[in-house]
């Protein structure tokens, strides 16, 4: 039965024709009526909520439909309070105001239809739900107009019994099984016994029970103004739901579908969504033969973490089993809680919807796994097993130790990404690996593994390999040690800047640079600008009051805040060094520091470069050695200092020595002087040929004692003492000159010239800013601006023209 417009139901066919058609008498039941009455009628008031307000979201159209709807009619009385109900509508309920206010109406009429109705009990037999009638007679407020005493009847309970004669309804009593009945005993007649053979629910009030019993026939039932709409409301009497939606009887399973509404993807295409990220499902129990209205509505898939950019991401794939909750129990607003695992095998015949099957897969698919092969590779559908189980523990080495996420390469291909958690006892290992390039990161206990396989053992620590190009980048720098703990028997939950070890050899570095620079000095040669400064003295480029060494050993030996970020960034700035309780090891600037315990191996099968843009200080303890099996090429742009036997002498008392098994050994000053100083002998010898002196100008040679030769346009004899001559034979001839061919050396390819400047002084950068003219300038190398507003050390500076044209100063 379906009720529309509770102002038109039809009239109840009594009152339609008894009384002249006036209506229902309220009268007696008697045997001498000759018409049905209403025997009882009483009005009944429950307070109802005279407000409804609600609220619904539109998520598309980004705005709000707010529902505010107040009673028509008066509910309760003058003191009686305002009730207001706020029952949540869900999002997207309504699409404007006007649909809103239409269902917000309903739902208040609903309301104002329960909140004042009428119970009756009467013999009328024609009453039914659904019809009007009017009530005459009724000792009610007479002076109300006649359409105030027109109901509309809603709910009605008919009763009636056979009229047999007691000893019959005993003798079918009987024949039944049942014992005899007492009509007229109140007890009976509240449990409805007395009406078998058809027993009466034991709820019938008493009063209607009497009344059949009587009668033959009453009724109770429940009635409103005419004049009221009716509309349906819930069980409770509350009223009706301002969104009123079909209900969900809980967590149900369903498939991913694809855009054909397929259940198997199609070559690379195994994802589909919209922009939202929902995808779109079938549930099991919409299987049919066509596949015409069988898919969901798109469906949200719940996350782990999901916010305004960030969030977990995870999209189950076509033919993916997932299960599927819905939200407040709404059929219509469906949500995928994640996927599930259904068992299906691997390799045979696996099912179909349609009582097909798919092609046997072949014998291979059940080989044993091994290092590199995995073994049961034959799922026929995405998702039908886990990657990693503990099923086969000893065949595959493990008792379910493996959990972490794996994903898979979109069409028929392998390759996977995974991040792969194994706990096995006494085998901790984590793997983050991506087939691409057979990239991946291992911690722990190394292993081979084969999908489920654990393999065979290949190491302990960390690993970190690619088949492609790598990189490491760090923007405040690196630390790379295989120093364990800073100290023995230390924490391993040192700070992560934690460099005593390097800061103890950096030390040592500096010591033995400024000692072998002292010993340079006191030998009058080159001396190490790793000790003495680049810049100027005690001067580098990442510290102006530090020369390199001690610099980069300043560097190690930051101390920042530990607390905040932004005050610990100041500290390096600063190169705070002092230790503190609130204070950690960290690099004041972005460099590379490395440490080898036992040495650091550097090794090329090609080229190995080392290239800088200050200074480059090879060092160690005691030897260093170069072997090179083509050829040494050394090549300074100013000066080259050799200095040996600084502290002690060498093997066999050797200072410096220069061989050259074949071949030449060329020394060239080819602009200034060449001097050959000791302070003992010199030995110039030939084993197999002659030496040759030869100058452009004048050879001499001279002793201690006075003597000397000097030959230039003659030769020069000169001896304070007697001058010998040994010879077999004294020839002395006239003037001969013979010319010797001297080098000619090149000239220095490199120009020194000043350099020119084109920039333009401004007070802002870009084509915009204004030109400072007749300004001075300086120019200094600094990490940021707040380093250059405060930096000591100037590299160059001036005063800008006219036109904001850089120019260097005259000094």
């Amino acid at each position: 039965m379906i009720f529309a417009d509770s102002q038109r139901f039809p009239e109840d066919i009594v009152s339609q024709s008894a009384n002249g058609g006036q209506g229902i008498r309220y009268h007696r039941a008697d045997s001498q009526e000759d018409q049905d009455a209403i025997l009882a009628f009483g009005e009944r008031h429950r307070l109802a909520s005279s407000v409804i307000s609600a609220i619904t979201y539109d998520y598309k159209a980004k705005k709000n439909v707010t529902l505010n709807i107040t009673s028509a009619q008066p509910i309760g009385g003058k003191n009686a309070p305002v009730l207001e109900s706020h029952d949540h509508p869900g999002l997207y309920a309504w699409a404007n105001a006007a649909e809103a206010e239409r269902y917000g109406r309903l739902a208040m009429e609903a309301r104002e239809a329960g909140h004042r109705t009428w119970l009756g009990r009467s013999t009328v037999r024609s009453l039914r739900p659904g019809t009007v009638f009017d009530l005459i007679g009724l000792p009610i407020d007479p002076a109300k107009a006649d359409a105030e005493h027109r109901y509309a009847a809603t709910d009605i309970t008919h009763l009636g019994i056979n009229n047999l004669s007691g000893e019959a309804i005993a003798t079918i009593a009987q024949r039944l099984g049942q014992g005899a009945q007492k009509i007229d005993a109140s007890d009976a007649l509240a449990t409805g016994d007395a009406l078998t053979p058809i027993s009466a629910p034991p709820s019938l009030p008493t009063e209607l029970l009497k009344l059949a019993v009587e009668r033959g026939y009453g009724n109770t039932f429940d009635a409103h103004a005419a004049n009221v709409p009716w509309r349906p409301e819930l069980e409770d009497r509350s009223g009706a739901r301002i969104n009123p939606r079909p209900t969900a009887p809980g967590p149900m399973s369903a498939l991913v579908v694809g855009p054909e509404g397929q259940t198997s993807p199609s070559g690379p295409d195994e994802l589909w969504c919209d922009a939202l990220g929902r995808v779109k499902i079938r549930f099991h129990w919409q299987q049919a033969e066509t596949p015409d209205d069988r898919d969901s509505c798109w469906v949200r898939v719940l996350s782990r973490q999901a916010g305004p950019g960030m969030g977990w991401q995870w999209l189950p794939r076509i033919g993916q089993e997932v299960l599927v909750d819905f939200v407040g129990g709404d059929i219509d607003r469906p949500y995928l809680l994640g996927a599930l695992y259904n068992g299906q095998g691997e390799g045979g015949i696996s099912a179909t919807p349609g009582g097909d099957s798919t092609k046997t897969q072949a014998d291979n698919v059940f080989d044993s796994a091994s290092d590199h092969r995995p073994s049961g590779q034959g799922n026929t559908a995405g998702g039908n097993s886990p990657a990693w189980h503990g099923a086969a523990e000893t065949s595959h080495r493990h008792s379910a130790a493996l959990t972490g996420f794996k994903s898979k390469e979109f069409g028929s291909a392998s390759g996977y990404n995974q991040l792969l958690l194994d706990d096995s006892d006494q085998q901790q290992r984590l793997q983050l690996k991506s087939t691409q390039h057979h990239s991946e990161l291992n911690l722990g206990h190394l292993i081979h593994q084969a999908d489920n396989y654990r393999g065979s053992f290949r190491g302990t620590g960390t690993e970190l390999r690619t088949d492609a190009w790598g990189a490491l980048r760090g923007g405040q720098g690196l630390v790379m040690t295989t120093w364990a703990h800073p100290s023995a028997g230390a924490s391993t939950a040192q700070p992560a800047g934690d460099m005593a070890p390097a800061m103890a050899l950096l030390r040592q570095a500096d010591t033995l640079a400024r000692t072998l620079n002292q010993a340079a000095a006191t030998h009058q040669t080159v001396q190490l600008s790793s000790a003495i400064g680049t810049q100027g003295k005690d001067q580098s480029r990442i510290d102006p009051e530090a020369a390199p060494l001690k610099a980069l050993h300043k560097v190690s030996s930051g101390m920042v805040d530990a607390k905040d970020q932004s005050a610990a960034k100041q500290d390096a700035q600063q190169k705070i060094t002092n230790a503190s309780p609130d204070k950690r090891p960290h690099l004041t600037d972005p460099a590379i520091v490395q440490t080898g315990k036992a040495g650091i191996g550097h090794v090329a099968g090609q080229n190995l470069q080392y290239t800088n843009g200050e200074t480059l200080v090879f060092e160690s303890g005691e030897d260093t050695n170069l072997a090179i099996a083509g050829k040494a090429r050394i090549h300074s742009g100013q000066a080259i200092g050799l200095l040996a036997g600084a502290i002690n002498p060498g093997d066999g008392n050797t200072g410096l020595k220069l061989i050259a098994s074949k071949d030449d050994i060329d020394l060239q000053a080819q602009s200034d002087e060449m001097k050959f100083l000791a302070k003992k002998d010199i030995k110039l010898v030939s084993a197999t040929q002659h030496i040759d002196f030869a100058a452009a100008k004048k050879i001499h040679l001279a002793v201690q004692g006075g003597a000397s030769i000097t030959i230039d346009g003659g030769i020069t004899v000169q001896c304070p003492g007697t001058m010998t001559v040994h010879a077999s034979k004294k020839s002395f001839a006239g003037p001969e000159q013979q010319n010797y061919g001297l080098p000619r050396f090149p000239e220095n390819p490199f120009e020194t010239t000043p350099p020119k400047f084109d920039f333009k002084l401004t007070d802002m950068p870009g084509p915009d800013g204004a030109v400072l003219s007749e300004t001075s300038w300086r120019m200094v190398l600094a990490a940021d601006e707040s380093e250059a507003l405060t930096h000591s050390a100037t590299l160059m500076s001036g005063q800008s023209d006219a036109q904001g044209m850089l120019a260097l100063s005259s000094d």
